[in-house]
């Protein structure tokens, strides 16, 4: 049976990659690149896009029909080589989007900072030298089952232990298991999404990254450039691994507004404190002000009392005593009413005098869940599952992933795309399965059926 339906708006669509390169200004800055790596550069996000998968041979059974191979397995072959040898220049990420659906409060857009760890399911040390390079440890996931040894197998390690050393009653283990940070930096829009901005991996055995603190600032730092260049003034928002004394009062010193989880094991020095507090202890000193429903994302609102405090905070990095800096800030403590949910505790250099802007805070920090629904995504589309080995490799490979995913999303907002919208799901609900609303990933779905139907005239359109 022949279906009818199709994307025609798919010209346009390929017309995203080339206008956010020109939005960020890649193109003149530094080595010219060559016109067949940045042909190879659209054909991997293309693959990425209708694929959905970093598996190589996956990418190589789009890439194949666009360039000269006999096989799948060429193609492979010369995106491996692509993304581990070629010299290209990543570019950088730009917004291209309308104003109406970025979230924003008093005027200001709102960056989310999300360092994310995944474990990377491989052995991390291979055989002949073929393990991943750089390779790191990160927290094992608490949904990671463990291996379980077979009674032969413990039995002889047993016997091996007792011929060598006492044995011991009870063994440490250490909760890590193989694997990167990765850091982002993105824009939070409505309908719990997020626009990526700019991004670095973090693997805590490479020689050069030495520091998680100072990639995270450094990304923070470039998407911040970014969005002063588009004359746009954003709030940070991070998680409790943001939440140091550094990084707050540097963001304060610069007169950058902030909304970050911190520890509430903190010492703060409050007016009437001059020798200082912790601040769990000095925020129990403070009245109520309100409530208010935080946003729990699948478990529901969760009915939180709310209560603030203005102290400052003091920082040395050395100890000595005029090494200090120091910088006032406000902070917010949302107190379960009902259940043993520990309390959300933020520092901001926002205002808090009325109730409306303590619970704008709250609700502020709820956004983390556009960084939660867009990581899943990410990781159904293979973030988690790559096979290369090599460090750039990685890096060019994740990057991929993420412009690939930047250009669905504009999709799902651009007005001139209104009209791919519509045809996509027409062509969901000929082959597929429509939702209540069209997502990211269903977008995708989409764009992978029609790419199944008209293979032709897709890369007479994106490699034009």
């Amino acid at each position: 049976m022949q279906i009818n339906v199709a994307l025609r708006g798919r010209t346009r669509l390929a017309a995203l990659p080339q206008h956010l390169e020109q939005e960020a200004g890649q193109q003149e800055q530094g080595e010219r690149c060559d016109q067949r790596n940045r042909r190879t550069w659209r054909q991997l996000i293309l693959g990425v896009l209708v694929a959905r998968s970093t598996r190589l041979v996956a990418l190589g059974r789009v890439v194949a029909p666009q360039r000269r191979v006999n096989s799948v397995k060429a193609a492979a072959l010369a995106v491996t080589y692509f993304v581990q040898t070629a010299r290209v220049p990543v570019p950088a990420l730009s917004m291209g989007l309308e104003p109406e659906p970025l979230v924003t409060y008093q005027g200001k857009v709102l960056l989310v900072l999300d360092p994310t760890e995944y474990e990377k399911r491989s052995r991390e040390r291979g055989k002949c030298g073929r393990q991943m390079e750089h390779i790191g440890r990160v927290q094992r996931s608490k949904s990671t089952p463990k291996k379980k040894r077979s009674k032969a197998a413990a039995q002889k390690r047993k016997r091996k232990r007792k011929g060598s050393r006492p044995v011991h009653q009870e063994e440490r283990r250490t909760a890590t298991a193989p694997g990167s940070v990765d850091i982002w930096a993105a824009l939070v829009l409505r309908g719990k999404r997020f626009l990526p901005l700019a991004r670095q991996l973090f693997p805590s055995r490479h020689p050069q990254c030495t520091s998680p603190n100072a990639v995270e600032e450094a990304v923070l730092a470039q998407a911040l450039a970014l969005l002063h260049r588009l004359g746009l003034r954003a709030i940070v928002r991070g998680d409790k691994g943001l939440g140091r004394k550094e990084l707050i009062m540097r963001l304060a010193h610069q007169r950058q507004d902030e909304v970050l989880r911190v520890d509430a094991d903190i010492t703060v020095y409050p007016p009437d404190s001059p020798d200082g507090l912790l601040l769990a202890a000095a925020l129990a000193q403070q009245p109520w002000r309100g409530a208010v429903d935080g946003d729990r994302g699948e478990e529901g609102l969760l009915r939180c009392r709310l209560r603030t405090l203005r102290a400052t905070l003091r920082f040395r990095r050395t100890g000595r005593k005029d090494d200090g800096q120091e910088a006032t800030v406000n902070f917010v403590e949302a107190v379960p009413v009902e259940g043993a949910t520990e309390s959300l505790v933020v520092a901001t250099t926002l205002p808090v005098d009325t109730v409306a802007q303590v619970r704008a805070i709250v609700r502020l920090y709820a956004q983390r869940w556009a960084s939660e629904t867009g990581c899943e995504t990410l990781h159904a589309w293979g973030q988690e599952a790559f096979m290369v080995r090599r460090g750039t490799a990685i890096e060019r490979l994740l990057w991929v992933v993420a412009v690939a995913y930047a250009l669905v999303v504009l999709a799902l907002y651009q007005r001139a795309l209104r009209t791919l919208r519509r045809q996509a799901t027409a062509v969901l609900t000929a082959l597929s399965v429509v939702g209540a609303h069209l997502t990211v990933g269903k977008l995708a779905e989409a764009l992978g059926l029609d790419y199944q139907q008209h293979r032709r005239a897709w890369i007479a359109a994106w490699l034009r």
